[in-house]
Formats: C-alpha cells, sequence, structure tokens
C-alpha cells in the first residue's frame, strides 16, 4: 500500500491511501518505486483524492509508490534542499510551483525537460496551460516545457448575499464594472455601519507575505492595461508609460480603500487563509479568492452554498468588454537527479490523461479547475446550472481570456512575487507615507535590479 509520511497531519485523515495509471513504460515503471511529494490538501477530500489515484496506480502497475504530503513553504524548501545535494523524489507536484519553485529551477538546469510528458495530452490542454509551462534554460539558452499542468485556477471574488440585501441591495444590483464593482461594496459598508454593524466592505489582502495580495495585484494591474510589464522576449516594461499608469492606478485602487477604512486593518498582516477566516466570520462583505475554496468548504451546508454565498468572476473593464486574468496554473515537475525518471514519468503520463484528471478533480470537490477543455464539454458536473459556483470559475478561468503569469517570459518575475515587491509597495502606501508615484517609482528600481541577474537569451 502507500506509505504516507506527512509534515502536518490532517485531523481525521489515515496514514494508508491509494493512486493513478500508465500505459507507456509500464514495463520499465513496474516492479519499481515511485517516490512522490505532494502539496497537503486545503481540506481533507483534497488528500484523499490522490491517495486513491497512487493506490490506484500500484493496483494496476505493481509500482509501489511513497506519497509524501507537505505545505508548499515546506515542499519547497526541502525540494531546493535536495536538488543541491542529488535527494529528490521521482515526481512533485506543488500548487504554487509555477511562481516559487519552477521559473528558478529552470533558470538553473535543474528540471527535467518533461515536453514528452506534455505532448502526449497537447491536443487536449487550454493554450494557456501550455505557455504556462514554459520557462527559459539559461544553461541550455531556451524555453521548453520544464512543468506539467494538473489544473488551475483564477481570482473571482466572493460575496455575501444576505449582507448585500440587509444594506438594502440585491444581488442584481452589484455593478459589472472594474470600478463600480469594487466601489459598489464602500457602499456596502457605509449602509451597514449606518445600522450599527461593524462589518468591512472589502477583504483584500494586503500582507507582504504568502500569494494572496500578489494576484489581488496582478488582477488590478491587467485591469488597468499592464499585460505588457513584461515583454514576450522577456524584457522588463516598466518604464512603457502605459504600463506605468496601469500599475500607478492598481496600487491607487487598491490602498485608498484601506486608508479610508473599507478594508479591516489587519489585512496588512493576512496570511492566505486569514481572507477566507474573516469572511467566514461575515467581518467583510467580500472578499477576492483565487478558488472556489470559501463555497466548497461549505458545500454540506445547503442554505449557504446555494442561497448566501455568491461567486462572481472577474468584472467587466471600465470600458464594458472582457478582461484579461492571470490563470494560476499548478503543476507537476521531476527534478534532475530524480532516482525513477522512468516510472516518475510513466506516472504523471497516465495522470493527466482526461479522465483521470477529471476523476481527481471531482474527488477534490473542484476547488480547481481542469486544464482541458475536453472535461469541460464532456462531463456536465462543471457546467451544471444547478450550481451556484463551478459554471462561475469555468467562465473566468477557462472561457474569458487569459494568460499566464509573467515568470514564463522571464524567471526574474518570479523574484518580485517572492520578493514581494508591489505587497511592498502597498505597504510604503498604507503604513510609510508614500504617495502611490513614489511607491511604484521605488518598485519598478527594485524590478530593474532583479531583471538585470535574468538576461533571456
Amino acid at each position: 500500500m502507500t506509505r504516507i509520511t506527512r509534515r502536518r497531519a490532517l485531523a481525521g485523515m489515515g496514514t494508508t491511501g491509494t493512486a493513478a495509471l500508465a500505459k507507456p513504460n509500464l514495463a520499465r515503471a513496474a516492479g519499481s518505486e515511485v517516490i512522490v511529494w505532494w502539496s497537503q490538501g486545503f481540506y481533507e477530500q483534497e488528500n484523499k483524492a490522490i491517495i486513491n489515484a497512487m493506490a490506484d496506480w500500484e493496483k494496476r502497475t505493481g509500482t509501489k509508490v511513497t506519497l509524501s504530503f507537505m505545505s508548499d513553504p515546506d515542499l519547497i524548501t526541502k525540494l531546493i534542499a535536495g536538488m543541491q545535494t542529488g535527494d529528490v523524489p521521482d515526481l512533485v507536484h506543488c500548487v504554487t510551483a509555477d511562481r516559487f519553485l519552477v521559473p528558478r529551477a529552470a533558470w538553473n538546469d535543474q528540471l527535467e525537460d518533461l515536453t514528452d510528458v506534455l505532448d502526449t495530452q497537447k491536443a487536449e490542454l487550454i493554450p494557456t496551460a501550455i505557455r504556462a509551462s514554459r520557462y527559459y534554460n539559461a544553461g541550455q539558452k531556451k524555453y521548453s516545457n520544464y512543468s506539467v499542468p494538473i489544473k488551475c485556477s483564477t481570482l473571482m471574488n466572493n460575496v455575501w448575499l444576505p449582507l448585500v440585501q440587509e444594506a438594502g441591495f440585491s444581488g442584481a444590483d452589484i455593478p459589472k464594472t472594474q470600478d463600480a464593482y469594487y466601489d459598489f461594496f464602500q457602499t456596502v459598508q457605509d449602509k451597514l455601519r449606518g445600522k450599527g454593524k461593524r462589518i468591512f466592505g472589502l477583504g483584500y489582502s494586503m500582507a507582504t507575505k504568502e500569494a494572496d495580495s500578489g494576484n489581488l495585484f496582478a488582477a488590478f494591474l491587467l485591469a488597468y492595461g499592464g499585460e505588457q510589464i513584461v515583454l514576450p522576449n522577456g524584457k522588463l516594461n516598466i518604464d512603457n508609460s502605459i504600463v506605468r499608469k496601469a500599475a500607478t492606478t492598481a496600487l491607487e485602487r487598491l490602498t485608498t480603500p484601506y486608508k479610508k477604512g473599507y478594508v479591516p486593518p489587519g489585512a496588512i498582516n493576512w496570511g492566505d487563509v486569514d481572507n477566507n477566516n474573516a469572511f467566514y466570520a461575515k467581518q467583510v462583505v467580500m472578499t477576492p479568492n483565487a478558488t472556489i475554496s470559501i463555497a466548497v468548504a461549505q458545500s454540506d451546508k445547503a442554505d449557504q452554498y446555494y442561497k448566501e454565498l455568491l461567486t462572481n468572476g472577474r468584472p467587466l473593464g471600465n470600458d464594458g468588454n472582457p478582461m484579461l486574468g492571470v490563470l494560476a496554473v499548478s503543476p507537476c515537475l521531476i527534478p534532475k537527479g530524480a532516482k525513477n525518471l522512468d516510472g516518475g514519468k510513466a506516472l504523471l503520463r497516465d495522470f493527466i490523461r482526461p479522465e483521470s484528471l477529471n476523476n481527481y478533480l471531482k474527488e477534490t470537490r473542484a476547488r480547481y479547475l481542469p486544464v482541458m477543455m475536453k472535461v469541460i464539454k464532456e462531463d456536465p458536473y462543471w457546467t451544471d446550472p444547478n450550481d451556484p459556483h463551478r459554471p462561475v470559475a469555468v467562465q473566468a478561468g477557462l472561457i474569458q481570456p487569459t494568460i499566464p503569469n509573467w515568470m514564463n517570459r522571464n524567471p526574474a518575475y518570479a523574484q518580485v512575487l517572492s520578493e514581494q515587491v508591489w505587497s511592498q509597495a502597498e505597504a510604503n502606501v498604507t503604513q510609510k507615507g508614500m504617495s502611490v508615484d513614489q511607491a511604484v517609482d521605488e518598485a519598478a528600481a527594485r524590478m530593474k535590479v532583479i531583471f538585470e541577474k535574468f538576461q533571456i537569451g
């Protein structure tokens, strides 16, 4: 059976489990052992789903799987250390590896090129997921597929409908365009405060740690025209007037509500789960979130899931047209030095078959989206009109236009995110008294220093 080790055990989880398939290279993988490190799930079902997938693989192939769960920060730290010493697993899935691991490791030629694995399903993968798997290798001076996408997500907005109604509005009153959408919740706060309710309208994550604040800034940067902050050739483009204006507007639109008291003061210290907790506690009327985890975690509470919780996709642009969104693509990867490269690849080839990925994601309760339109088209589960959340996520992540994050153009942008350059700019405005222009200038200067270290070509 699969052996499960943990850095942080989840209550109620056992230590045995299950696994996934492989037809290519089965003979070479059979009878061997595959060491797998996997991101610890947000809730119990996510761990059970991969345990089941791995056990199924064991049963059908005779290949032993040793599966370890870790938090993303622990996994990244352990793998970086392992790549220095040669003590690495045969397959890794890390939710945030697309931002905080793969770009630098690919640059340093520390990952296996997985083009042969990705190509087995390339015809099914959405274009953004394919682009999100390409990174630059400085040693080989080329872009290639150093990861394989298995699931994706994009920023959406969660709203407590009863609080909107208590303020005298209906769900239909929520505006559709960028500025009007977020301004509406300031009005809702004003109405609720007038009734003696100490509730904040906006649950913006604004801490200089973890991923949520960076996700929010990226969404606002795109909303105001900042798509070309990094050019396709990997060059930083922060001095372009359109990009600079987009960054300035995004920073102003995020920090001004905080300074006016429409965002909880503690949001400058929130970790990635704290906006969820503030939302559940009804301290905020709305909060942006990168998945539908807020709703999914309440799916056994029918009134909340179906009647009280709203999931809104990206607003339209201020001009009324659809906006680009950043699609975060969670990958699998294989570090160089893996002792069972054939086994790791065989397992991954099987796992990314459409039916396998679909079963896995459904068993996780669909917090993340598939990376294949075939799955969406063939399984009505994803577009069920009776579900108020999944179809919204599908529309935002798979139907509307998206781009990968900018580290696929240059790994320097991964360091921008790791250093929380934009979140620090927010802190400079909200906590240190800088003007928005000064904070953007400082962020731009730091980005230029970072990009000097990562020359493409």
